[in-house]
């Protein structure tokens, strides 16, 4: 069953993707189709699945106490990846 989709893209994109139909002879919600179905075929790259926290991280950062940073689990080791750890960093070298 074939559900419908509006998309917003730049109109460059969109005469590139007419063209792209034009030329292979497809509509260019097939060339949509084609594009989901190789996406979903690749493998995940590494680390694909990290903690949903990162997507947050920034957001939260400023809400974070210096405990949650050096936190002996998951969510610490993510979160010392972040520019708000090495900031905190810096401000606890420029303190002492």
């Amino acid at each position: 069953m074939k559900t419908k989709l509006t998309l917003s893209i730049d109109r460059r994109k969109v005469a590139m993707l007419r063209k792209a139909s034009a030329r292979k002879g497809k509509s260019i919600s097939e060339l949509v189709e084609n594009l989901a179905d190789k996406i979903d075929e690749q493998p995940s790259p590494e680390g694909a699945e990290e903690a949903n926290i990162l997507k947050w991280r920034g957001f939260w950062a400023k809400h974070l106490s210096e405990t949650d940073f050096v936190a002996d689990d998951r969510a610490g080791a993510e979160l010392r990846k972040t520019k708000a750890y090495e900031r905190l960093k810096r401000e606890k070298k420029d303190r002492a």
